[in-house]
């Protein structure tokens, strides 16, 4: 069987395109020019995590500047100078205002001012107020105590039993069979027997120590310095 020359050349042509087409398809799995990324699954996708703002982060946890404590405790102390000021007025409503917006800033020195005004203003109305501004420090001083005590024997009952008010919430804040709370108790019980105390505010007095004091405290104590 005889092959013409135009036959042969393009079957040769062809083997030579085949040829280069399979060397060319092993060059491109080889080096990966091709190789397509295989999706993630649903279970592998990871989340997109977007980092928040840096101006928000922290925000609500952050410490004050010694700047900003420095501007807080001026300006506290600017209102008690303010709220004692009207303690001088001669109209007792007015009083009795300063006395109130002294215990939103409980700080020693409102503390000690109204510990005064307790002791010293003429007005009935102002020294109850006193008395209950007083009760909202949650660690009073001695004297804030003290002073309390004597108000049990105040000539007007609202400032008795609001002193009284202060003083079981003070006791309250204790731990029960402790000797400051034992020691609390003493002087309280010391105080019921006072002759000045009005009967009513005594009556509560003795229901409070009846109600408070430990099976071991005993009625025999007579002073005992809080």
């Amino acid at each position: 069987m005889t092959i013409r020359k135009p036959v042969l050349f393009l079957l040769l042509l062809l083997s030579s395109v085949i040829a280069a087409n399979f060397a060319y398809y092993w060059f491109v799995t080889k080096s990966g020019v091709y190789e397509q990324e295989t999706p993630l699954s649903a279970d592998s996708k990871k989340p997109l995590v977007v980092p928040p703002p840096m101006d928000s982060l922290g925000q609500g946890t952050r410490m004050p500047t010694p700047e900003e404590l420095e501007g807080e405790a001026r300006y506290i102390d600017q209102q008690v100078v303010k709220a004692s000021e009207s303690l001088n007025d001669p109209n007792p409503a007015k009083r009795v205002g300063g006395v109130e917006q002294l215990s939103a800033f409980p700080t020693p020195d409102s503390e000690q001012i109204l510990v005064n005004t307790l002791g010293l203003d003429f007005d009935a109305e102002v020294r109850r107020a006193a008395a209950q501004s007083l009760s909202v420090f949650k660690q009073p001083s001695q004297k804030t105590v003290t002073a309390l005590l004597t108000a049990l024997q105040d000539d007007s009952e609202a400032v008795q039993r609001e002193a009284l008010n202060a003083l079981a919430g003070i006791a309250g804040r204790m731990e029960n069979g402790t000797p400051p709370f034992n020691s609390l108790l003493a002087n309280l019980s010391n105080q019921a027997r006072a002759k000045r105390m009005k009967a009513g505010v005594r009556q509560s007095l003795l229901a409070f120590l009846k109600d408070q004091q430990p099976s071991s405290f005993s009625s025999h104590y007579t002073t005992a310095p809080y």
